[in-house]
Formats: structure tokens, sequence, C-alpha cells
């Protein structure tokens, strides 16, 4: 008996070693502070489900789901072309996708807010496609996310405060209309890092007051979903969706789309309008397209920006053109080995370069403009927190709901005495004279470098770039290359970008084989 009691005294110390254990590998892989947070999940449900009503939707996944998973635009233009699926039928897969996978228990939680016309407008679309009136877009009739950060009439835009969950804009922001202009479906909106990342210094990214926090599909809780645009790149690494808008002040587009193995396109700064876009930076801040793939960014990007780029899709675009990889101390040095690679397997030339970024200051001067930047954005667009000092009040009187990781940074803003762009002027100054230089002494068609490495500098500078999925690192996290042209050279970039993403064929799948 007292042989048993020992084995069972050692089974049980077994038990809690291993389970201790456990706990502190979960503490240690999950990104600091990220926990299954997901706020609102039931009006969401109710919201789709009340769109699904009376569609056999079981039946319309099990036999047209094929037809949209990791598609191109295009591919799903021509489906539809050929009688095979429709925009209602393409609407539906996308809502149930968000349902079955974003909105369940311990899901992905990368989307905000659903449209509740999206079937409503689907079934117009096709009706007008039927009629051949006005299907003069690539992008007509499909679905897209918008960060809430934008403005869209109609629909709540909050920027993932809570305190701002009741704002309904009565305009769309430039942006949205111009997707509306040509065809797409607004489908909803996408979770983000609040204020787009400008809320708390301990939040983890992709967490806002409004939605919870935003679940990367390739590791949750162990691989950050980075941000601030978290939600946009999930929610199209995932299919639920087959493209998105963000916007980025510093890597908040190409940063989350590396993390999500899909393409993310911070175009030229002047040719998108970030009117209507709840600003951190107003002279700085870009929207930009996420995708799967190169092709349907630049789809995308004609829509928003109204511009009307013809890319001709060159597999050896990158044959002969001079690149600069810059790399710094702390990259891993087999990953920039990879990418230098990548690079020379798809023809290009490439050169070793130093890429200071001393002297260029984004995020760290961002609260010397936000105050003025959001009250002048409070009292254009009628918000129902018309000044920085008020949101803060308001979020302090209720911490659970609207601080949970406190406002450390807005606290920052508002004590800010002298509001100046100055600063940022001349950091706008010095990013683009600093690439400009790189560029003409080493005689460079473009510059790579990995993940979101160097964005700061083509995002203070506004010159385009590009992030094309480059496969995992060891540890199983997705990366991503980064290039980047000078300014007003989008279709060059996306050219080459196509050129790259054709050799390396380094987009995953998150959720198994499609």
């Amino acid at each position: 008996m007292k042989k048993k009691y020992k084995i069972f005294i050692g089974i049980l110390i077994l038990f809690f070693c291993i389970a201790a254990g456990g706990f502190l590998y979960y503490k240690m892989a999950a990104p600091p502070g990220e926990e299954w947070l997901a706020y609102h999940n039931e009006e969401l449900i109710s919201n789709i489900d009340r769109q699904l009503s009376g569609l056999d939707i079981d039946s319309i996944v099990q036999n047209k789901e094929k037809f949209v998973i990791e598609k191109e635009i295009t591919d799903i233009q021509d489906t539809i072309k050929a009688g095979r699926l429709t925009y209602e039928e393409l609407t539906a897969i996308c809502l149930y996708r968000i349902k079955t996978l974003d909105q369940k228990e311990h899901g992905l939680n990368s989307v905000l807010t659903i449209n509740p016309h999206a079937m409503d407008e689907a079934r117009q679309k096709d009706q007008m496609y039927n009629k051949r009136t006005e299907v003069n877009s690539e992008i007509f009739g499909i679905p897209v996310l918008l960060k809430d950060n934008i403005n869209t009439a109609g629909s709540p835009t909050s920027a993932g405060a809570a305190a701002l969950a009741d704002f309904i804009p009565a305009e769309d922001a430039d942006v949205a209309a111009n997707l509306k202009k040509h065809g797409a479906i607004i489908l909803g909106k996408n979770n983000l890092s609040e204020f787009a990342g400008y809320m708390s210094s301990t939040a983890p990214a992709g967490y806002s007051n409004a939605k919870g926090q935003t679940i990367n599909p390739f590791g949750p809780l162990k691989i950050s979903a980075s941000g601030s645009s978290s939600g946009s790149a999930v929610s199209v690494t995932a299919n639920l969706a087959p493209v998105s808008i963000g916007t980025e002040t510093d890597g908040s587009i190409v940063a989350p789309a590396s993390a999500g193995s899909v393409v993310g396109f911070k175009p030229t700064r002047s040719t998108v309008s970030g009117a209507g876009i709840l600003p951190l930076i107003k002279q700085i801040d870009t929207p930009g397209p996420i995708a799967k793939n190169v092709q349907d960014a630049a789809v995308v990007y004609n829509a928003m920006s109204d511009q009307a780029i013809t890319p001709v899709w060159d597999k050896d675009f990158l044959q002969d053109k001079t690149i600069g990889l810059a790399s710094y101390e702390y990259n891993d040095k087999s990953q920039v080995s990879i990418l230098k690679e990548a690079l020379q397997n798809a023809g290009a030339k490439v050169i070793d370069i130093p890429l200071s970024q001393e002297g260029v200051l984004v995020f760290s001067n961002i609260h010397l403009t936000l105050k003025k930047d959001y009250e002048d954005f409070a009292s254009i667009y009628d918000l129902p927190v018309k000044t920085l000092d008020n949101l803060i009040t308001l979020n302090s009187k209720d911490k659970d709901k609207n601080a949970k990781y406190g406002q450390d940074y807005l606290e920052e803003a508002a004590k800010t005495a002298i509001t100046s762009s100055d600063e940022i002027s001349k950091s706008i100054e010095k990013a683009a004279s600093l690439l400009e230089t790189a560029f003409k002494e080493n005689g460079l068609d473009g510059i790579a470098f990995l993940n979101s490495t160097a964005s700061t500098l083509p995002a203070a500078a506004g010159f385009p770039e590009l992030t094309i999925p480059l496969g995992k690192d060891k540890n199983g996290v997705p990366q991503g290359a980064t290039l980047t042209v000078p300014s007003g050279e989008d279709e060059t970039l996306l050219k080459m970008g196509y050129s790259f993403q054709e050799y390396t064929k380094g987009r995953i799948y998150p959720l198994g084989t499609p």
C-alpha cells in the first residue's frame, strides 16, 4: 500500500511538472500580452445569419468554395463569366468563412463589423452583370474589407476605439468612394491595432478595445499578426475576402503582410487620397491594398486610387535589374541570404548596400501633431468625441471597456504643448534624400530588405513599397521580401514584385491545403 502511495505521489508530481512546463512554454511562446479576447461576436454572427437566410449555404460552400479560395480576382471573374459562380455566391462564401473561421470561439477575430447590406449589394451586382450595365472594372462585384480607420458611409468607423464604436460617417473616405464607384462590395471593416497602433505601449499588435485581439493563423497567440493593419492582412491570408485595404504610417501595411504571408502594397503617397482616414501623421499616412498576389494588389490600387496603370506581367522583369540589399545587425543572416539568393534566382544583380535610417523619425514623432490632426478630423467628420482630452477622459471612466492596456500614447500626445510639423517635415526630407542618394550612388533599380526592416524610410519619404511572401523561417514565422523604388514608379515596382513572386512562390496558405 505504501509503495502504491509513493507511485501515486510520483505520478501527481510529474503531472504538475508537465503542466507547469506547458504553462511556462505558453507564456514564453505567446507574444507579450496576447490573449483570446473577442468582443461582440454574437452581433456579427447574427448579421451574417440574417443575410444568409434562405440560401443553401452548405451546398454553396461545398460546390463553389473551390472557385474562390486562393484564386486571383481575374480567375474569379472568369468563373462568374462562365456561369459557374455568382457575386451572390461569392459574397455568401466570404460571409460564411468569416462566421466559421473568424467569429467562432478562438477564431481569428480579424473582422470588426459586417456591412448589413452586403448580400443585397451582391445580388444587385448580379442583376447589373446579367444586363451588362456598368461592368467596366476588374473589381466589379468583388468583396473588399477596409481597415476600420477608413470612413465608410452608413457603417461604424471606430479606429478600434470602444469610445467611438457608435460613430457612423455621413460620407465615404475617398478610398471607399472610389472602390464603390468601380463596383466593389464593401464587405465590412477590419480589426486593427487601436488608433493604428498609437493607443498603448503595452497593448499587443492587433488588439483593439472595440473588438479584441486579432489572431495570426500561422501560430495563434505564438506568432504576432503584427500591425497596425493586422485584421486586413489576416482576413486575406485566411481567404475571408479576396482583398482588403490597410493604411501605413510606419510599416503598418508591410509588417502585417510579411507576418501573414500576403502581398502588401503601400503606393506612392501622392497617388492615393487620405481624406476621410483617421490620421496619425496626416503628412505621412497612406492607404494601400493587401492581397494574396501582386496582380490583385494592382487591381485594387487602380480602383482605390482611380489610377489606370496596366502592367504587362513578365516573369523575367527582374532580369539584369540592379537591386540594393539593405540589412542590419538584428536581421537573421540566414534569412537575408535566402532573400539575396531569391533575387539572384530571378535574374537580378544584387549589391549589398548600407542604408542608414539615422535622423528619420516617424513613430516617435506622432505625438507632435496627433492632437491637432485628431481634432481637425473630429470637427470635419463630426466625431462624437471632439477633442483628444475628452477621449482620454471618456476612456478613463471605464478603463476595463475602453482602455484595457492603458492609453499612454494618447496621453503623451495630449500633453504635447506645441503642435509643430517641422520635425516631421525634416524626417520626410531626410528620408527622401537618403533613398535618392542610395539609388544614385549605386546605380540601383530598386532596394530590397527583409519584412519591414527599413520601411521607415519609404514610409516617411512617400516612396512606394511592396512586400511579397518569402516562405517561413526556421521557427515557422512567415517572412516577406520588401522592395522599394523612387517616388512615382509604382507600376515598375509592381512588375518587379510580380517577377519575384513568380520565381519564389513564397505564399503559404495557413489553414492546410486549400
